[in-house]
């Protein structure tokens, strides 16, 4: 039982990578060549895999498309939570929240693939009802993550949480896709110092000093 056990835990392993794999595979082909340049059998071939493999992990191209949006979305949403469950005073809440870039920094490829993304909900209308229904549980999500913040820092947002969430998830993107159309690293703070601009909070930190 022990060995069959070990067995299975190897096997689960063994296609979580190869599902790892896949979906670097297809980030990478995604945003050198678009959507319509990544072919299933390009990304699996990428990844080292056979199309089998491809589709005994996501049923289609759609799917790991979108997969890669969800992952990296979530990624940003659980960096900001982790910050907010943090029992420390609002100035250093904030200053944390200044100096970290959550996982942007880390992915320089995002930005064209977030535009592509954007593209293909115009070109497809099934893709596009599923993109938008991601990205609605994404910003509602995020709208409640602004709500908590500014519950602890003791402030009234200036608009309403769902409208802040859109636009920073906007900024977001746009800076990201800016970065890599001119090619020009990420600079640390560059995407939260502009949403605390956003939020109204810029200055919190100084005037709490005072």
């Amino acid at each position: 039982m022990a060995k069959a056990l070990r067995q299975r835990l190897t096997r689960q392993e063994s296609r979580l990578e190869t599902r790892t794999r896949l979906l670097e595979s297809a980030a990478q082909l995604f945003a050198r060549g678009g959507y319509e340049g990544a072919s299933v059998d390009l990304i699996a071939e990428s990844a080292g895999y056979s199309k089998g493999a491809f589709y005994s992990n996501f049923e289609n191209k759609e799917a790991i498309f979108l997969e890669l949006l969800d992952i990296h979305k979530r990624q940003e949403i659980d960096a900001l939570a982790q910050l907010l469950a943090q029992d420390i005073p609002a100035s250093e809440l904030l200053s944390l929240i200044r100096n970290s870039e959550s996982v942007r920094g880390s992915d320089f490829d995002f930005g064209l693939l977030s535009a592509e993304f954007q593209l293909q909900a115009c070109r497809d209308k099934t893709f596009a009802k599923t993109y938008a229904r991601l990205h609605r549980t994404h910003r509602d999500t995020m709208a409640g993550l602004v709500t908590r913040l500014f519950a602890k820092l003791g402030q009234q947002p200036r608009s309403a949480p769902k409208d802040l969430a859109d636009i920073i998830m906007a900024l977001t993107t746009g800076l990201s896709l800016q970065g890599t159309s001119v090619q020009e690293p990420p600079r640390k703070g560059r995407v939260t110092g502009a949403i605390l601009l956003v939020l109204g909070l810029d200055h919190f930190e100084s005037d709490q000093s005072r």
